[in-house]
C-alpha cells in the first residue's frame, strides 16, 4: 500500500513538474506611438507568425531577442486568429483575440532574462490563421541611482577619485550601467575650479550629474561615426568606393584611391591635423583659414599627405573633418542638424548637441575647460586666440575657428546619462525602443578590429589584444569597444560583460605645470583622467 501511495505522489509530482504552467496575460491597448510602431514593422522584430522560412519545421515561428531582465513587452495583432499560444524563454502564454479585434499589448518582463531571449508560436487557432507580433529593442533603465546603492562595491573608485579631487584634479562624472541599467552616477569635485591665472576660485561650482562635457574626439563616434553607420545601413553610402565617388572635386595626387573605409581606419595617409586657425601654420600661409567654406575646400583639394594610403594605421582629425562633410553633402543638411533629426530627438536627448551656448543652454551647466583660451597658460599665441575660461564652446581650436563648432571630429557636448542613452544604440545592436537606426551586421563591420591595425574598427578604437588597455582597462573583453577625448572624456562598451562606461572629466581646466623642456596640464598627471584605473577598478567592483 505504501509503495502504491509513493508511486502515486512520484508521478504526481512529475506531471506538475513537466509542463510549464500556461499563463494568461493581460492585454492594454496601444498607445499612439505603439500603433505606429505595428504599423511601420518598427522595432526589433515583427513577424508574421505561423510561417514558413525553412524546410526544417523546427526552425520556423522562432526569433532570438536581447532583452534585459524584469523588461518587455510584445505588441500583438491577432488578425483572423481567435486564439494563439506563445512562450518566452519556455512559459506558455495563451493568448486571446478581444472582441474588438484591435491590436493589443502584453507585458513579458516576468519571464525575460539579460541577452538572449527565446519567442516562439505553439499553437494557432484557426490553424489557417495569421497574426503579427512585434519586439522591442531593450531599454535603457531611466530610474534614478540612490547616492548609498552600491557604495561598498565601488569604494575604491570613489576613494581614488575623491582623494584626487583633494589633490587638485578639477572634476569627474562616472555612470557604469550594467545590464541595461544604470548601477551608478556620481559627480566628483567642480565644474569651475579655477581662475585664469591658474589660482583657485574662492567658491568653486560643483559638478552635477547633469553638467555638460565638452567630449572632444568622442564626437568622432556618437556624431559622426554614428552618421555612417546609418547611411551605410540604408544604403546610401559604399564603404568601399573611392571618396571622389560622392565628393567629386575631392581629386589629385592620389586622393581619387583613397576609400571612405580608409577615413575611418585612419589609413588614408593624412597627418594628424591641420592647423588652421594659425596664420603660422606648418602648411603655410594658404591654409589659414577661419571660415567654414574655405576650410572645406582646403580639406577637399589641398590637404597634403603625409604616407601612402594603407600602410599603416595613423589616427587623424582630417579623416573625420572630410566625413562631415561627405555626411552634409550626402544629406544635403548640416551634421548637426542631419543628427538631432536623426538620433538625437528621436531618443528624446535634450543634452546631446553641439555649441550648446547658442542653444540655450546656461553657462554654469557645462564643465569649462581650458584656463585661459587655447594658449597653455600664455605659452600659445595666435590672433584669434580666445581669451579668460574655456566653458560651453568647443575646446578644440579646429573646431572652433574653422568649422565653426560644428565638426566631424569634435564639437559634441553631452551629459553622462544622455550618452548612455546614445551608447546603447550601438550595443543594443543599431536599436532602441520601436526605433532601428542602423543594422546588426553594420554594428558588427564598424566594431569589428580592422586588418590594418588591431586597435581600431571603423572608426571605433577596440580593446582587442590588449594595447589599449590604458583606455580599456585590465579586463575589458577583446570585444569590447569606445573612444577617448582629448579634453579628458572615455566612454566603453563591453557587450561581452554587459556593460558601459562614462567617465566624463574635466581634466584640462587645470593649471599648466612645467617639466623641463615641455609642459602639461595639471589634470593629466592623475589616474582619473587617464581611464585605465578607473575602467580596471569598475571591472573588479562588477565582475565580482
Amino acid at each position: 500500500m505504501r509503495l502504491i501511495i509513493l508511486l502515486m505522489l512520484l508521478a504526481l509530482t512529475g506531471c506538475a513538474a513537466a509542463p510549464k504552467g500556461l499563463n494568461h496575460p493581460v492585454s492594454q491597448p496601444l498607445t499612439g506611438a505603439e500603433q505606429l510602431a505595428l504599423a511601420e514593422q518598427a522595432g526589433q522584430h515583427v513577424v508574421q507568425w505561423p510561417e514558413q522560412r525553412s524546410s526544417r519545421p523546427g526552425v520556423n515561428n522562432r526569433r532570438l531577442f536581447n532583452s534585459w531582465q524584469g523588461q518587455g513587452l510584445l505588441l500583438v495583432d491577432m488578425q483572423q486568429a481567435a486564439t494563439a499560444t506563445i512562450a518566452v524563454n519556455g512559459q506558455r502564454l495563451h493568448l486571446t483575440r478581444p472582441e474588438h479585434g484591435q491590436p493589443f499589448k502584453i507585458d513579458i518582463s516576468a519571464f525575460t532574462r539579460n541577452g538572449g531571449n527565446h519567442l516562439q508560436l505553439v499553437t494557432v487557432q484557426p490553424a489557417t490563421a495569421k497574426l503579427t507580433i512585434a519586439v522591442p529593442y531593450p531599454e535603457l533603465s531611466q530610474q534614478p541611482v540612490a547616492p548609498t546603492v552600491n557604495s561598498r562595491q565601488f569604494r575604491k573608485i570613489d576613494q581614488l577619485i575623491a582623494k584626487e579631487v583633494a589633490a587638485g584634479f578639477p572634476g569627474a562624472v562616472l555612470l557604469i550601467v550594467k545590464d541595461g541599467r544604470i548601477i551608478k552616477e556620481t559627480a566628483y569635485g567642480y565644474a569651475l575650479r579655477y581662475q585664469t591665472d591658474g589660482s583657485a576660485l574662492a567658491v568653486p561650482e560643483p559638478m552635477n550629474t547633469t553638467t555638460l562635457f565638452d567630449i572632444a574626439s568622442n564626437t568622432k563616434m556618437y556624431a559622426t561615426t554614428y552618421a555612417v553607420m546609418q547611411l551605410v545601413s540604408n544604403g546610401m553610402l559604399d564603404l568601399n568606393r573611392p571618396l571622389t565617388d560622392y565628393l567629386p572635386e575631392y581629386l589629385g595626387e592620389g586622393r581619387e584611391q583613397r576609400l571612405v573605409s580608409d577615413l575611418l581606419y585612419h589609413t588614408s595617409g593624412y597627418a594628424p591635423e591641420v592647423h588652421f586657425h594659425r596664420p603660422d601654420n606648418r602648411n603655410g600661409p594658404l591654409f589659414y583659414s577661419l571660415n567654414k567654406a574655405y576650410t572645406e575646400q582646403l580639406l577637399l583639394g589641398q590637404v597634403p599627405f603625409s604616407s601612402d594610403r594603407a600602410k599603416t594605421a595613423r589616427y587623424s582629425d582630417v579623416n573625420f573633418m572630410l566625413l562631415g562633410l561627405l555626411i552634409e553633402r550626402l544629406t544635403a543638411m548640416p551634421l548637426d542638424h542631419y543628427l538631432e533629426q536623426q538620433f538625437y530627438r528621436p531618443l528624446g536627448l535634450n543634452n546631446v548637441m553641439f555649441n550648446p551656448l547658442q542653444k540655450g543652454v546656461a553657462l554654469a551647466r557645462v564643465a569649462a575647460t581650458e584656463l585661459d583660451g587655447n594658449s597653455r597658460g600664455g605659452r600659445v599665441t595666435f590672433p584669434a586666440n580666445r581669451q579668460g575660461v574655456l566653458r560651453g564652446q568647443v575646446h578644440d581650436e579646429k573646431a572652433f575657428h574653422a568649422l565653426q563648432g560644428v565638426a566631424g571630429h569634435a564639437g559634441l557636448f553631452a551629459t553622462a546619462r544622455d550618452l548612455a542613452v546614445l551608447m546603447s544604440v550601438a550595443a543594443q545592436q543599431g536599436g532602441y525602443g520601436w526605433q532601428r537606426f542602423f543594422s546588426p551586421a553594420v554594428v558588427q563591420q564598424f566594431t569589428r578590429p580592422s586588418g590594418y591595425d588591431h586597435r581600431f574598427g571603423l572608426g571605433w578604437r577596440t580593446a582587442a589584444g590588449g594595447d589599449l588597455n590604458w583606455h580599456f582597462g585590465a579586463y575589458a573583453s577583446d570585444y569590447a569597444y569606445g573612444h577617448t577625448g582629448w579634453t579628458g572624456t572615455a566612454t566603453l562598451i563591453d557587450p561581452a560583460h554587459n556593460l558601459m562606461v562614462v567617465l566624463l572629466t574635466n581634466k584640462k581646466h587645470s593649471p599648466i605645470t612645467d617639466s623641463g623642456t615641455s609642459y602639461e596640464f595639471a589634470g593629466d598627471s592623475f589616474e582619473t583622467g587617464r581611464y585605465g584605473t578607473i575602467m580596471t577598478l569598475i571591472y573588479e567592483a562588477v565582475l565580482q
